[in-house]
């Protein structure tokens, strides 16, 4: 999981090294805040992901954009509910390739790569195990750990010379690893009264579609 992470992180610098090589780059970058990730909610309002995302993008030419962003989140900065110890932490470095940069509103399609590490404790619930049995128990600690990638499709809309929305969306692929430890009184169950249990009751790894939409502020930086 390391080498993944240390991937993730050097991913900006690879694609940097390349472009480089092509046009001088306008000396401009880009603070900005995604406003739907402090409110990610789950099946039906029922189970909830909150966190606090800031990012940072970078011009390398009239064409080449690259960014990061790191969120995290924890029961105390949370502005909706979440368990006492639910805690979040991601990074998403990013590669941007511009349609038209001469058009009022920048266009553009980009590849962005994430790993997202949650820890939370969990009372009086159920799962499935590994082994695919079906347990309960009073108390147990949690924890999900996913990578992934995603192609995306946006727009920079700028609302004055400094300031503007950054709307994206986009489809792609991802590899969860979800587990349970220190349990308090795990006992199984004879019935599953679950016919479509929510991600986090499935202990084990698992490759799933990854589906964004999302909108960001922006505010640009001209030195």
């Amino acid at each position: 999981m390391k080498n993944i992470v240390y991937l993730i992180l050097l991913f900006p610098i690879g694609i940097y090294a390349q472009t480089k090589k092509d046009i001088e780059p306008r000396n401009e970058s880009y603070i900005t805040t995604d406003l739907f990730s402090p409110f990610f909610v789950h099946y039906n309002g029922k189970y909830f992901t909150p966190r606090f995302r800031i990012g940072y993008i970078k011009n390398l030419n009239e064409k080449t954009k690259i960014g990061i962003d790191i969120g995290y989140g924890n029961a105390n900065s949370s502005i909706i509910n979440t368990g006492d110890k639910y805690s979040l932490w991601e990074i998403r470095p990013e590669y941007y390739r511009i349609i038209n940069p001469n058009r009022k509103t920048i266009k553009y399609f980009s590849l962005e790569l994430f790993y997202i590490n949650q820890n939370e404790e969990f009372i009086t619930q159920s799962f499935f195990s590994d082994q695919n049995e079906y347990l309960t128990f009073d108390k147990a600690d949690y924890n999900r750990q996913k990578i992934g990638f995603i192609p995306k499709f946006g727009m920079f809309v700028n609302l004055s010379n400094r300031v503007g929305f950054n709307w994206y969306t986009g489809i792609g692929m991802n590899y969860r690893i979800n587990s349970y430890s220190n349990f308090v009184n795990l006992t199984p169950r004879q019935f599953d009264e679950e016919h479509f249990s929510p991600y986090y009751r499935k202990e084990g790894n698992k490759i799933g579609v990854e589906f964004t939409i999302g909108l960001k502020i922006y505010y640009r930086i001209k030195n």
